[in-house]
């Protein structure tokens, strides 16, 4: 074989790897994409859903608005029954504790969400004791799975866990505050948090 032969040969090897590569990557990212889209298994079925609903609206939420209606002196106010963001807000929201974890070297697992109440002199009045919903990051802390934890006052590769900050706001009565939805405590002005609240609730305000 000569060296123009030699060439050539070499070229074609070089060509066929670089395509094969390509091939390879673009199947790779297709799988990846096909596995992505595919029906999550925690999807549940109308009727599971419809049965859901009918023991929220006969049960829970009946409670929820005689509460309601008795903290707001008689208003014609009912219970929260969704909460709303948008998918570029759920997004920036992802890409945000993403950004603080990987600051921190920490692993996020996930999204924790807490049922929670707005408390009957919060500083909007249009949001005084609804019902809404928090969203924290998580992360595993020991044996502990999937803890709901705080980036902003963790150290490197240190996670701290969002209930031990809000045992220092618990009040005299209640010195340990069991989850992040209980809001028996006082806030410290510009204490920030990276939990996602305060999303457009239905019934509207």
């Amino acid at each position: 074989m000569n060296l123009l032969s030699k060439n050539y040969f070499t070229i074609i090897i070089v060509l066929l790897l670089m395509c094969s590569c390509k091939s390879e990557c673009n199947h790779s990212e297709h799988n990846n994409i096909e596995q992505n889209s595919k029906r999550p298994s925690q999807a549940i079925t109308y009727q599971e859903m419809s049965s859901m609903f009918k023991e929220y609206d006969n049960g829970q939420r009946l409670v929820l608005n005689d509460y309601i209606s008795k903290k707001s002196k008689g208003k014609d106010t009912i219970a929260t029954i969704s909460q709303f963001y948008s998918l570029s807000e759920l997004k920036q929201y992802i890409s945000y504790i993403e950004r603080l974890s990987k600051e921190k070297e920490i692993e996020l697992t996930g999204v924790r969400i807490f049922t929670s109440a707005y408390p009957s002199d919060y500083k909007i009045k249009e949001y005084q004791n609804r019902v809404s919903f928090i969203l924290a990051p998580t992360t595993n802390i020991g044996v502990r799975k999937n803890i709901a934890y705080e980036p902003l006052k963790s150290g490197i590769k240190q996670p701290v866990s969002m209930k031990s900050i809000l045992d220092k706001y618990a009040d005299e009565t209640t010195r340990s505050v069991n989850r992040a939805s209980v809001f028996t405590f006082n806030l410290m002005a510009g204490d920030n948090s990276s939990a996602l609240n305060r999303g457009q609730t239905n019934p509207p305000y």
